[in-house]
């Protein structure tokens, strides 16, 4: 057998080592693709906790499609012009996430903070689906205390994702992304989607963001880092004459939540007419 027929042989052979390592990887990563819910389990709170904030607070349990129940704390006012429907970011609980209310008190709004599935006394499946589909819930129940105009929805870090999503089938008053971003970046996870296309996709949490603020029909600010690699970053390309983008110099991931002039924006947006 000529050099030249051996070279070709073994070349297909390692074209057929390659496509069945492809394969293999594909299928391993599809099956273990309901494992990723681990990404966006947080502590768990035993039924019978009772939180202690010093705001008058009303504590609701909301059924949800699919054996959701959400756990969720309204903080009040006194003649409150709204409410503010908050999306937590991954990890955490009420416990500690009821701190951020006074942020949205002092400028006269009610809160809602909503621990997701796997959170605090929170229980059910988690997927994409169900991370919609529950904020959806929560808010329909809003409409039946507040007036629509009323409700302003505001989400960070991987609550930015699902406060996006919100936005755009429905018409709050504005609504507040805060760096949002799904738990440890989906880079990862796009990359691995673009591989293997045309199959069905590995990944379960890819959340379309571009695509919600571009449908939402209400306008949409979105507060950034100055890192223009950022997923809160690109989306000022998403965004049209209505909505606001603004990037902190200096802040970070975790530092823009409760950075000053974040502080200061929310209080100018609540006080807008």
């Amino acid at each position: 057998m000529s050099a030249k027929k051996i070279e070709i042989r073994w070349l297909w052979a390692g074209l057929l080592i390659i496509l069945l390592c492809y394969i293999d990887v594909y299928v391993w990563l599809y099956a273990n693709k309901d494992q990723q819910t681990a990404r966006y389990r947080s502590t768990s709170l035993p039924s019978d906790f009772k939180y202690n904030f010093p705001q008058d607070t009303e504590e609701f349990n909301f059924q949800t499609p699919r054996g959701g129940l959400l756990n969720a704390i309204l903080f009040k006012v006194p003649k409150a012009k709204g409410v503010v429907c908050f999306w937590k970011g991954n990890g955490g609980t009420l416990a500690n996430w009821g701190h951020m209310a006074p942020t949205f008190l002092q400028s006269g709004y009610d809160v809602l903070i909503t621990d997701y599935r796997q959170h605090g006394k929170s229980k059910g499946p988690l997927s994409l689906a169900n991370f919609y589909s529950d904020a959806q819930t929560v808010y329909d129940t809003l409409k039946h205390r507040y007036r629509e105009a009323d409700i302003v929805i505001c989400g960070y870090s991987l609550g930015g994702r699902v406060a996006a999503h919100l936005a755009s089938a429905n018409r709050p008053k504005f609504t507040l992304l805060i760096d949002p971003a799904s738990a440890g970046g989906d880079f990862s996870d796009r990359f691995t989607d673009l591989l293997y296309y045309p199959f069905p996709s590995v990944n379960g949490f890819v959340f379309p963001t571009e695509e919600d603020v571009q449908k939402a029909p209400s306008p949409v600010v979105v507060i950034s880092t100055d890192n223009p690699n950022s997923t809160a970053h690109k989306l000022k390309a998403y965004l049209d004459s209505s909505d606001w983008f603004v990037a902190l110099p200096g802040s970070t991931h975790e530092t823009i939540l409760t950075h000053t002039q974040t502080t200061q924006l929310i209080k100018k947006l609540l006080a807008s007419p």
